[in-house]
């Protein structure tokens, strides 16, 4: 993990979303606890995602969940991404604007990142992300 980096963001969430490609939520705040990363997002139904996803019950797609993961999985852990293979996804309940949601990340290894998106009590995604090996 990039020390420097975490704790600029820790100070500043803002920046961070500043790094991620496409449209990203807020970032409300970031935090480190026993080596996982919590990002705390706040989902809005102005996020590009939303516009025909669906148009009378916005829904984010899973897909994007899963893009959020991996890319900030990259930049916190330094990796290579986009991720080689994820293992063990699994989407349980639906992110309906508005809310508030935790991007929870915690390394395994050299190139593993396990993922967990949660908010008001229920689990919505989670799964582990695998990153190429450095330089390939």
């Amino acid at each position: 993990m990039q020390d420097s980096l975490l704790k600029r963001f820790i100070r500043e969430p803002a920046l961070l979303a500043q790094q991620v490609s496409g449209d990203f939520p807020a970032v409300v705040s970031v935090t480190l606890s026993d080596g996982r990363v919590t990002v705390e997002l706040e989902v809005t139904p102005d996020l590009a995602w939303f516009r025909g996803h669906f148009p009378d019950q916005p829904v984010l797609p899973g897909v994007i969940q899963l893009h959020w993961a991996a890319e900030v999985a990259a930049i916190l852990f330094d990796l290579d991404g986009p991720p080689q293979h994820i293992k063990r996804l699994k989407f349980s309940n639906v992110i309906v604007p508005p809310r508030v949601i935790e991007l929870s990340l915690e390394k395994h290894g050299d190139r593993e990142v396990q993922f967990h998106l949660q908010g008001d009590g229920l689990q919505h995604s989670q799964g582990r992300l695998v990153f190429a090996e450095p330089g390939q």
